[in-house]
């Protein structure tokens, strides 16, 4: 590609992912990778180029409001990527307005009045929100959480995500890298906290290595493994996913499980559950059942009724904002408001009571979100105990950590400390919050 061909190729992939964000459709990564497999002759240096440039305005795009705002000029994806452009790589301004069928348009009258403006602007005079790329109604909420490291915790929030992995310790008995990896395992490091995890020191395409098509390893971010391991499963146990997804949770549950027991994984999404049974198989899984199940009342009381007051286990990863993710999906800020997650902490206070149901007298309720706000986190286990204090309690994280991990426990940012809040400026994880509950009565 020529490099206005490669302008004109972003503002059409960031212009899908604007309208993606404000129609709350399919995130950023999807709708990157369904651009380039419908344009298989892109070569690599142009795909990262462009992909670099979408992920560059995702990551600063909140700045990028704030300066149209001031310059008064409408928000769409050219403009987005001038303003881009002209913070980050000034020179390819030049390139719009290039040769050939397939360029992006000259600069209009009007973007150049925007580009004169940009040039002339105080960006340090930005809200602090638009610096750390916030939006402005969830900044308090983060500077509650972080308090006085708010700025450090919201920089690692925008920061690029490593690639982590866990060791399948179905499929291997030696959960050293290098044996499953020879010399690929160069190109990574042991994580801190999970015996099972380790951390892609630079890029890697993971697709092409043999051990990831065969299944002796997964793809997991190291604050969902710890996630999985604080289940605490144990060989017998009777163990359901209340909101399974793509079945990371399970798969990581059922090593400590070693194919003993049964783990009953639950969605409401037919594509995602496909894909969980892709992964079974290559896992070399056999006591998981899948099942999709409906969002009705009705529906869901009839799957749930042979399970009530059975299971040893019941881990409740309830959907959330992904504030926790920002890292990987930088557009995933942009899709939540204050009524949307007013309507989560609806939902997620009514999946904890309706997995509490299915835990047997001595079983634990494990509540998990992907997410660093208190909204989802500790308002929701308060409610719960408030309205169940006779029949349960909140057991602390670090006895359980004691039992399953070689590894110290790491501190937490969590107001009920007997609660796991990681996050990325600490951890160097995703941020994940873990609360733990025991069935007393």
């Amino acid at each position: 590609m020529q490099p206005s061909a490669r302008l004109a190729a972003t503002i059409e992939l960031l212009s899908k992912v604007e309208a993606s964000i404000f129609g709350r459709g399919a995130p950023a990564d999807r709708l990157v990778a369904d651009y380039f497999r419908a344009r298989r002759y892109a070569g690599s240096k142009d795909r990262r180029a462009i992909t670099d440039h979408v992920y560059g305005v995702l990551r600063a795009r909140a700045l990028y409001l704030w300066a149209l705002e001031v310059a008064a000029c409408r928000v769409n994806a050219r403009a987005l990527l001038i303003c881009h452009l002209h913070q980050h790589a000034p020179d390819e301004l030049a390139h719009f307005g290039g040769e050939g069928d397939h360029s992006s348009a000259p600069l209009s009258a009007e973007e150049d009045v925007l580009v004169a403006t940009l040039t002339d602007l105080d960006w340090s005079a930005a809200p602090k929100a638009a610096r750390h790329n916030i939006p402005e109604w969830i900044a308090g909420r983060l500077e509650a959480r972080f308090t006085d490291r708010f700025e450090i915790a919201a920089a690692a929030l925008n920061a690029k995500a490593p690639l982590d992995i866990r060791v399948n310790g179905l499929r291997v008995n030696d959960i050293h890298l290098k044996n499953i990896l020879g010399t690929d395992s160069e190109h990574f490091k042991k994580t801190p906290y999970s015996g099972f995890g380790y951390r892609a020191t630079g890029g890697i395409n993971l697709g092409g290595f043999k051990a990831y098509k065969s299944g002796l390893i997964e793809v997991q971010d190291e604050a969902a493994q710890v996630a999985a391991t604080l289940v605490d499963a144990q060989p017998g146990h009777q163990v359901i996913d209340l909101c399974a997804g793509a079945g990371g949770k399970s798969l990581a549950v059922e090593v400590a499980m070693a194919n003993k027991g049964q783990i009953h994984a639950f969605d409401i999404s037919g594509g995602r559950l496909g894909e969980f049974r892709t992964r079974l198989q290559r896992a070399g899984c056999r006591n998981i059942q899948v099942m999709r199940i409906g969002t009705e009342a009705e529906g869901r009381i009839a799957a749930f009724a042979d399970l009530q007051g059975r299971a040893n286990r019941v881990i409740v990863d309830v959907p959330c904002s992904g504030s926790g993710t920002w890292r990987r999906s930088p557009d995933q800020r942009w899709r939540v408001d204050a009524e949307r997650l007013a309507a989560l902490a609806k939902t997620q206070c009514q999946l904890m009571e309706e997995g509490a149901k299915m835990v047997a007298l001595g079983g634990r309720l494990i509540y998990m979100t992907c997410s660093v706000l208190v909204d989802e986190n500790e308002a929701i286990i308060e409610r719960f105990l408030a309205d169940n204090s006779e029949h349960w309690c909140l057991l602390d994280y670090r006895d359980i950590w004691a039992s399953v991990f070689e590894s110290p426990a790491p501190h937490t940012l969590s107001s009920l400390s007997e609660c796991l809040q990681l996050a990325p400026h600490v951890h160097e994880t995703d941020g994940f919050f873990v609360a733990i509950l025991e069935k007393t009565s």
